[in-house]
C-alpha cells in the first residue's frame, strides 16, 4: 500500500508538535488502566472519543476541525515504516502500540510494546500498557511479570500499583498481594482515584472466597 503524499505530509507535521490527528501520543496514558467499574468486571481507560469531525477511517480518533480525513492503514503503515527504518528508535513502536492499545487490539498491541521496552526498559507507562493488553487476553502471568518489573523500576508508579490490586484480584485470584498492592498505594496516594471502591470490591471477593461454616 502506498501512502498518499498528501496524508504522509500531515502525518509529519502532527507527529512533530507530538500529536497524531488529534491523539496525544506523547502524553502517554500514565493513568490506571484497569479501572474497576464498580462490578466485577475490569475496564481498560476507555478510547478517545471521535468528534463530529472525525473520519470513519481514522480509528475513532478525534481529528481537528477540518483535518482531511486519515485512513488507519495509513497510520500503521506510517510507523510501520518508521519503525523499520529507525530501528534503535522506540517513539515509533510505542506510538503504534498505542494506536493498536486505544482500539483494543490487544494482541497487534503486544510486540510493538515490547519493541519498545526492550528498547527503553525504563518506560513503566508502556510495560504498565503492555501488561494491560496481556490482562485483556487472559495471560496474568505475563501481566504480572511486566507489572512486577514496572514496580522493580520505579516502586512509587501509582497507576502499576492500581493494576496489581486488579490483575492479582481478578486476574490470579491472589487476594493477599492484592491487598498488599493497595496498602503501599494508599500509602503513597491515599486520594488516588478509585481506591476506596476496589477495596470494597477487594473485601467482597475476599469473603466470598471464604469456606462458608457449618
Amino acid at each position: 500500500m502506498t501512502v498518499k503524499k498528501e496524508t504522509l505530509l500531515t502525518i509529519v507535521v502532527f507527529w512533530g508538535v507530538g500529536f497524531l490527528c488529534g491523539y496525544a501520543y506523547n502524553a502517554h496514558r500514565n493513568s490506571a488502566l484497569m479501572e474497576k467499574t464498580g462490578t466485577n468486571q475490569s475496564a481498560v481507560a476507555a478510547p478517545t472519543q471521535a468528534n463530529a469531525s472525525a473520519s470513519p477511517d481514522s480509528g475513532g480518533m478525534d481529528l481537528p476541525q477540518g483535518h482531511p480525513p486519515v485512513n488507519g492503514a495509513e497510520i500503521v503503515h506510517f510507523f510501520e515504516d518508521a519503525a523499520a527504518r529507525d530501528p534503535k528508535n522506540p517513539e515509533p513502536r510505542l506510538k503504534l502500540a498505542d494506536f493498536f492499545y486505544d482500539q483494543q487490539r490487544w494482541a497487534e498491541a503486544i510486540p510493538w510494546y515490547r519493541q519498545s521496552v526492550d528498547l527503553n526498559p525504563g518506560n513503566v507507562d508502556a510495560r504498565t500498557d503492555l501488561a494491560t493488553c496481556y490482562f485483556k487476553l487472559g495471560q496474568f502471568d505475563q501481566a504480572l511479570k511486566e507489572l512486577n518489573e514496572a514496580i522493580r523500576i520505579d516502586p512509587h508508579h501509582e497507576p502499576t500499583l492500581f493494576n496489581l490490586i486488579v490483575v492479582n484480584m481478578e486476574g490470579t485470584h491472589d487476594f493477599r498481594a492484592a491487598e498488599q498492592a493497595w496498602e503501599e498505594l494508599r500509602e503513597i496516594n491515599p486520594g488516588y482515584p478509585n481506591l476506596d471502591q476496589i477495596k470494597q470490591s477487594l473485601d467482597a471477593e475476599m469473603a466470598a472466597s471464604k469456606p462458608i461454616s457449618r
